[in-house]
């Protein structure tokens, strides 16, 4: 009666569906798998699969379209690579490393920051060298040195800057005279000797006081800057006044002179387009309209985004906020951002003042000692061949600290003291300097360097000569001229004239016509390479000659 009650009773459960018997696992992989609770109470693995899926595919009825049997096809390959597959898939394309010169990548942050961390390290050494040898972290106090002279520096630059404002007069009674004292005369004369006398004074000023080194740098140099912003204002302004007569003049064409306009070089005028008026041009232009020459005129006393107009800016306030612009270059008007970022402002004075005890701890540390002993073993040496090998030496343990000033400086100068100062006076043009690590000449060195100094030359020295002589003879005054300011700038430091600087400079030019001869030109590696090369050799060798000889 059993029996046949059980044979009925699996008669009548035919119909329910049961799971395939599993083979039994490997009892290391289960009671693995059970630690990672990736297996059900059951024994069944514990798989997940996101909402939008079962985990398995649909099957696709025989009369699908292709398109449908293609998807279906390919999800079932993907899934099969995925399911034998150990690694990831590594995708290969023809591209070029970051440092390739065909590459397109230019983001080098990461090489800035090691930079810093660098100098943080050899000024961490420096220190526990220092407390090891002498108790002291520096032999030196910068301290010291940068609170030399502190008072007389403040008071002295003050009266520097404010002895330029005299300017400001001038220019109104150049422009107010009718006789001899208007600018095309006597005007340019009387402030070209007042420009003069100017820079004897203050240039002899630190030697008279007998300044530190350190404070007498900082004054030589802003002496400098503000000749430049001084000349630049008055020249640009007593051109600007002649412009004025000029026009205020064709109010009588019958007597009024039909000249062409002259058009002031600005800061962004390419050389090529500085050349001299010829005497055709000069008659085809007496024939233009007077309409014409009026408006060339008019334009000229305008600034070029058109919201002052000369004389307006014979102001005190104009001139104040032209000599804290970071420019040399004067204009009626600048590009202006819409306010002052202060978190950026901050960020820059510290850089200045973190750049300048830098270049303090370098110089008293790796530079002073160095030649103080040259100058030492020197005292006695008669031989020239002892007294080369002096100098080879001397050079060789120069180099690398001359490398690291020559960077700092460039920082410190045109990335953190003119940002600073475009940060005050919102100055929107910050393009103080260009790729000129990658220069291949010095030609294009100058011009990349200092965009400041570089507008200035062009525009005051090379611009202004254009229409009286050559290119050639323009090239070679603008070069004559910057040797002999960076001459000054030596001379004042090491409070020696000995021309080493002058004739560095002017060697600069041959060295660039052989870099422009076929043979070299467009080797751009080994040019790079030769004006790295150069550069820090050079650094090295004018200080050796300049305090050794």
């Amino acid at each position: 009666m059993a029996s046949t009650v059980t044979s009925q009773d699996q008669d009548n459960h035919d119909h329910i569906l049961r799971p395939r018997a599993v083979k039994p696992g490997n009892p290391m992989v289960i009671r693995a798998m059970s630690e990672e609770r990736t297996l059900k109470p059951n024994g069944f693995m514990n798989t997940h699969h996101s909402g939008l899926s079962s985990g398995r595919s649909t099957p696709l009825p025989a009369d699908a379209p292709p398109s449908l049997q293609s998807i279906s096809s390919a999800r079932k390959q993907i899934r099969a690579q995925q399911k034998h597959r150990m690694f990831p898939t590594v995708d290969y394309f023809a591209r070029v490393s970051h440092f390739d010169p065909k590459s397109e990548y230019r983001d080098f942050q990461g090489f800035f920051v090691l930079f810093w961390i660098g100098l943080a390290i050899m000024v961490m050494t420096t220190m526990l060298r220092n407390i090891k040898d002498t108790g002291l972290p520096l032999r030196v106090r910068p301290w010291q040195l940068l609170t030399a002279n502190t008072w007389q520096l403040a008071l002295s630059d003050g009266a520097m800057v404010l002895s330029t404002g005299l300017s400001i007069p001038l220019q109104k009674f150049f422009r107010q005279s009718n006789g001899i004292f208007r600018w095309s005369k006597l005007g340019m004369p009387i402030h070209s000797i007042y420009q003069i006398a100017w820079l004897v004074l203050w240039v002899n000023w630190p030697f008279m006081l007998n300044w530190k080194w350190t404070a007498q740098v900082f004054f030589t140099l802003h002496t400098l800057v503000i000749l430049m912003k001084m000349h630049s204002y008055a020249f640009y302004n007593g051109h600007l006044s002649t412009t004025e007569r000029r026009l205020s003049a064709l109010d009588n064409p019958e007597t009024a002179s039909t000249a062409a306009a002259v058009r002031y070089p600005s800061s962004s005028t390419n050389i090529n387009e500085i050349t001299p008026v010829s005497e055709e041009k000069k008659d085809a232009d007496a024939k233009e309209a007077l309409t014409q020459l009026r408006e060339d005129l008019a334009f000229e006393l305008t600034s070029p985004l058109g919201q002052v107009t000369y004389p307006q800016n014979l102001t005190v306030w104009n001139y104040v906020d032209y000599i804290l612009c970071p420019t040399l270059c004067y204009e009626l008007e600048y590009p202006r951002t819409e306010k002052t970022q202060w978190a950026e402002l901050f960020y820059k004075t510290l850089a200045v003042f973190g750049c300048i005890f830098l270049l303090t701890v370098i110089s008293e540390e790796f530079i002073v000692p160095v030649l103080n002993e040259s100058a030492l073993r020197l005292e006695g040496m008669t031989k020239w061949t002892d007294m080369g090998l002096v100098l080879a030496e001397t050079i060789s343990m120069l180099l690398f600290p001359f490398m690291v000033i020559f960077l700092l400086v460039f920082l410190v100068i045109f990335e953190y003291v003119l940002g600073a100062f475009a940060e005050i006076t919102c100055f929107a043009d910050r393009h103080f300097y260009s790729d000129w690590w990658n220069s291949c000449d010095w030609l294009e060195f100058s011009r990349e360097w200092n965009i400041p100094v570089h507008h200035f030359l062009r525009r005051h020295v090379y611009g202004a000569s254009r229409p009286y002589i050559s290119k050639n003879m323009s090239t070679v005054l603008t070069f004559l001229i910057s040797a002999l300011l960076h001459e000054l700038v030596m001379g004042c430091i090491t409070k020696k004239l000995r021309g080493y600087g002058f004739f560095a400079m002017m060697l600069q030019m041959p060295i660039v016509a052989i870099q422009r001869t076929s043979l070299v030109k467009g080797r751009t590696l080994f040019n790079n390479v030769c004006f790295w090369i150069s550069m820090i050799l050079g650094l090295s060798i004018m200080c050796a000659l300049y305090v050794l000889v």
